[in-house]
């Protein structure tokens, strides 16, 4: 398998497809026992792997970077509200992440995924950042089983 240990979605927010997905074109589905969002490539703005976090402390206007090797998928404006929707009803639960026909995560919804246009997948290191990230852009020729 591509992964050696659970991913993890970091909370920064995320989006959904409203327009269905061709087949040939998916870059990544969230798969919850309510609903299912195939997320077509098409209706993603950048996909970017990064080997650090940055944020800007509050307080003081700080700028600071840890080492957290991730992928950073943004998402366009259309799909924003159904993610928004379903990660609003299972919040406390889990949400497959499915790409190319394979969970690669399970993270637990925290919090509802409406602020931000983008959100995380956590990777081990920045070579497996680069090889999700690669996958995605590519997107799958296939439509998957549901996965609950």
């Amino acid at each position: 398998m591509f992964i050696k240990r659970p991913l993890s979605l970091i909370l920064v927010a995320a989006l959904v497809c409203v327009v269905p997905a061709a087949a040939d074109d998916i870059a990544l589905s969230l798969v919850h026992g309510q609903d299912r969002i195939d997320i077509p490539t098409r209706a993603i703005v950048s996909i970017e792997a990064q080997a650090m976090f940055t944020y800007v402390l509050i307080e003081t206007q700080e700028v600071r970077s840890i080492p957290s090797p991730h992928v950073e998928i943004c998402f366009t404006a259309a799909i924003k509200e159904r993610i928004c929707q379903l990660t609003s009803r299972i919040v406390e639960q889990p949400l497959n992440i499915v790409v190319d026909c394979a969970v690669i995560s399970s993270p637990i919804v925290r919090e509802p995924l409406c602020k931000m246009p983008c959100f995380l997948i956590s990777a081990n290191d920045i070579f497996e950042a680069n090889a999700l990230a690669q996958r995605l852009k590519k997107g799958s020729n296939r439509r998957c089983a549901p996965v609950s």
